[in-house]
């Protein structure tokens, strides 16, 4: 299943936003996303993946009182939550997988953002070219990655690994990775195509805990790909073994890579 379809149902977004309002790195992200993407004399933001509307309620935080943002996700339970959580009349939020942004969001768009998002959507360069058409010159496009996520990345935290070995014993094979991979060079080549220049690409660490790699995991769109050829139970018991070879307090650093495009 692709990752947009993955994160259907109210039981992917309940525990997401509750994974959101209760651990850092997430709130972390998104105020480290919006300062890279200059909203300051934004006046049309387009939040894209946008989740249960925390990336949202960092950009209504910075842009101006005639601003306004509009949030586009594939889930619908995950908007509606996003609606629940948003009060600011300055922000709407509608259902649509990414590659129909032609279909809800009309332009012009001086800033887009997508937090976690863009490298797990199935047509990224189809995406960007909508975005293109979408983002005025001057405008930007801004997102994050996981480093993991590229082709020459290494290493592996604790919980991951126990929780690989966990699944490898339940299925008899040997695990191996299914994550998409995101290269930053082969997409600013297709940005560059479509009228963008890269202006950013750096690279930030955020620091906490195992225990935060275990709690996310426990959102079911978050193992599936880990566990598609588990049954949900045996899943289940797959997490709770690798939770018990791990110290949630043992202290871990995911690199994560922003990158912004600005149109030309």
């Amino acid at each position: 299943m692709e990752a947009e379809g993955r994160w259907r149902g109210w039981q992917n977004a309940e525990r997401y936003d509750h994974f959101v309002r209760h651990h850092a790195i997430y709130g972390w992200l998104n105020e480290a996303l919006a300062e890279r993407a200059e909203l300051g004399g934004a006046t049309r933001v387009l939040d894209l993946g946008c989740g249960t509307g925390a990336t949202t309620a960092s950009v209504l935080s910075r842009i101006r009182p005639d601003a306004e943002v509009l949030g586009v996700d594939a889930s619908p339970e995950m908007i509606e939550v996003a609606r629940a959580n948003t009060l600011d009349p300055r922000a709407r939020f509608v259902v649509a997988p990414a590659a129909s942004l032609a279909e809800v969001a009309r332009g012009p768009f001086d800033r887009v953002l997508s937090n976690a998002a863009f490298w797990q959507f199935p047509e990224g360069e189809s995406v960007l070219a909508q975005l293109a058409e979408r983002v005025p010159r001057g405008g930007s496009f801004t997102f994050n990655v996981p480093s993991e996520r590229r082709p020459e990345a290494r290493g592996s935290h604790p919980f991951q690994v126990a929780l690989a070995r966990a699944v490898e014993a339940r299925t008899e094979e040997p695990f191996v990775p299914t994550a998409r991979r995101f290269e930053p060079d082969a997409m600013a080549a297709v940005a560059a195509s479509l009228g963008f220049e890269e202006t950013l690409r750096e690279e930030l660490v955020y620091r906490g805990r195992q225990g935060e790699l275990m709690e996310l995991m426990s959102i079911p769109a978050m193992i599936t790909p880990i566990a598609a050829d588990l049954s949900p139970a045996e899943a289940d018991r797959a997490l709770a073994e690798a939770r018990e070879r791990t110290d949630p307090d043992e202290g871990v650093e995911v690199a994560w890579l922003f990158v912004r495009y600005r149109r030309v």
